[in-house]
């Protein structure tokens, strides 16, 4: 028999200590959480859940992403206006977002639902004060989600025709609105002469052009011009008169002219 002999060392990597094994199982866990950082970070933010910090960082971004557009222009903006606006670093802006064309389709997105909601804010619209009423509270919401998202707007006008995804958004938005519209313009009774969907459309393309040439001018589109816009549409597609202000006014002027020619 051989004589026993002392098994030698064996060969190739030497063993990984197990000492520290502890901080080894948290390095594990940061690198995982590294990995998952690095494709959330990739991810748009519009297709992530975000928590209650995320949403308040996101909208800080959003919001100065608008106060930029509207100072420099969607194509003379960059990345470092926004940030320095929102008092955020690019590395949070690239958290959140790939580049500028993503927060812009996360702004568009957002924009297109506010647009979205318009369709039904309107009720049916009859040729009485009631009819002026809620075609008049649906001018005023249009009019503030445009005022909210002109900057937006304009930069989504630019590039509907080079982004078929931003063109379908804008086509998909505007068109609900014009739906709703002449649905409610075909439902107040015949038009002779009048196609409803082409009417709808104008009304919504003269808004819309009414409240750049106010901006351009620098004055404030205020409850008179509403009021005008809203006398106007209710007049010519719904057959109305002049607007319960107008005649509550003049009911009031006719009880004192009444009231002095007695006192007399």
């Amino acid at each position: 028999m051989a004589p026993a002999t002392t098994p030698s060392t064996p060969s190739g990597p030497k063993p990984v200590s197990t000492r520290g094994a502890k901080s080894g199982t948290n390095g594990k866990r940061a690198a995982s959480r590294g990995a998952k950082m690095a494709v959330v970070a990739g991810e748009p933010a519009s297709k992530r859940a975000l928590r209650s910090q995320g949403r308040k960082t996101m909208r800080k971004l959003l919001d100065a992403a608008m106060v930029v557009f509207a100072r420099r222009g969607y194509h003379a903006a960059r990345v470092d206006d926004i940030v320095k606006v929102a008092r955020t670093s690019h590395g949070t802006f690239y958290l959140y977002f790939s580049n500028k064309e993503d927060l812009l389709r996360a702004l568009v997105g957002e924009a297109g639902e506010v647009v979205a909601s318009l369709d039904d804010a309107l009720g049916p619209v009859g040729p009485d004060a009631a009819g002026w009423q809620e075609l008049r509270t649906w001018m005023e919401r249009f009019s503030t989600a445009w005022q909210r998202y002109a900057p937006v707007l304009r930069a989504w006008t630019d590039l509907v025709m080079s982004d078929p995804e931003l063109g379908a958004q804008a086509h998909a938005a505007a068109g609900g609105v014009a739906s709703t519209l002449a649905a409610r313009i075909d439902g107040a009774g015949p038009h002779p002469g009048i196609d409803p969907n082409a009417a709808a459309e104008a009304v919504v393309a003269m808004v819309d052009r009414f409240h750049q040439l106010r901006q351009f001018a620098g004055e404030p589109v205020d409850a008179s011009a509403l009021d005008t816009l809203t006398t106007m549409v209710h007049r010519a597609l719904f057959g109305g008169g002049p607007p319960p202000g107008y005649l509550l006014a003049t009911a009031d002027s006719t009880d004192s002219v009444v009231t002095d020619d007695m006192d007399d």
